[in-house]
């Protein structure tokens, strides 16, 4: 049996949904029948314009998708080109493996989420080994309105799932063209010591995508070569590695000295000394001597109060 070979939890029936999750055979049939009226949906800016709905699941909600996601789909073995949503691969590792190249191709797919139906999520499951009626009812715990929800607990990983295909075929066409390709979300990068090579895959790799049920956003396709600076998922590639760059290094680096040199109103203060905590956290994960160089400048200043210089743990 399929389920017995990946070590998943035997569900053949709403009930043994509910003797597993430890929720109620109601709450759980309410939670799938209705779902779109469990969650909180809101609109966001996206960065180059234009709005991105987030559904938001409600607590009853947020708790069955997890049970999901620790129980079921995160012993799904995922694409090694597959860089976001995942525990210690993230943006830096994503952008790390275009760093010995110097000519490298960026795309965007358009409505990532939106774009994955209901139907592609009940053949996840139903392809684990789920029955069919029990493949609706964990479909239904994890779209709204149709959709895989952005803001959904179970959305990352199974737009992963779902995208094993896609990336196998991808990294199995440009591995043959010695082409590095990763993706993390929607952004797919690939890269080269060949600019002809790059774009010899193009063509190819975009009927890929159209294949497999996506569309392009072609104003985000972009090509970086040795005289331009090489960003990937909003990170710097340089010789030494990736980082920030030094923009936005700088940018912080003023803002800790407005704080410290007491450079802004009083009330402002504690949203700047979020923010830049907020900064330093993120770039400890991405260029930690670059958080070390920041705190000794904080410490030449003031007594750097306030502000949160993260630490690797001794543990």
């Amino acid at each position: 049996m399929r389920l017995q070979l990946f070590g998943l939890p035997i569900i053949n029936t709403l009930q043994d949904l509910s003797d597993h999750v430890h929720l109620s055979r109601e709450l759980l049939y309410r939670l799938s029948k209705y779902n779109d009226n469990h969650y909180l949906s809101f609109e966001i800016d996206k960065k180059n314009g234009g709005r991105r709905t987030i559904h938001c699941p409600n607590k009853e909600m947020k708790a069955v998708q997890s049970w999901i996601l620790h129980n079921i789909l995160q012993k799904v073995e995922l694409s090694e080109t597959a860089t976001g949503f995942r525990e210690r691969i993230g943006i830096r590792e994503n952008a790390l493996a275009h760093k010995d190249n110097q000519y490298i191709l960026c795309m965007d797919v358009d409505n990532f989420f939106p774009t994955i139906k209901y139907s592609m999520v009940f053949n996840v499951f139903k392809t684990l080994g789920y029955n069919v009626h029990v493949s609706h009812i964990l479909t239904s715990l994890c779209t709204c309105k149709g959709i895989l929800p952005q803001g959904g607990v179970t959305s990352p990983i199974i737009s992963n799932i779902i995208c094993i295909r896609l990336d196998r075929r991808i990294a199995g066409y440009v591995g043959k063209h010695n082409v590095t390709y990763t993706r993390y979300a929607d952004d797919l990068t690939f890269s080269s010591l060949s600019f002809p090579r790059l774009m010899r895959i193009k063509k190819f790799v975009e009927r890929i995508i159209h294949e497999e049920g996506f569309t392009l956003n072609n104003d985000k396709t972009r090509f970086m070569g040795r005289s331009k600076r090489k960003k990937v998922t909003g990170l710097v590639i340089s010789d030494k590695g990736v980082g920030i760059g030094k923009t936005k290094k700088r940018a912080l680096r003023a803002k800790i000295y407005q704080l410290l040199k007491n450079k802004v109103e009083e009330n402002d203060k504690p949203k700047l000394v979020n923010h830049i905590n907020g900064w330093l956290a993120f770039l400890f994960h991405i260029d930690e001597a670059g958080v070390r160089a920041l705190e000794r400048y904080a410490l030449s200043l003031d007594n750097a109060s306030g502000l949160v210089f993260p630490r690797r743990s001794n543990i």
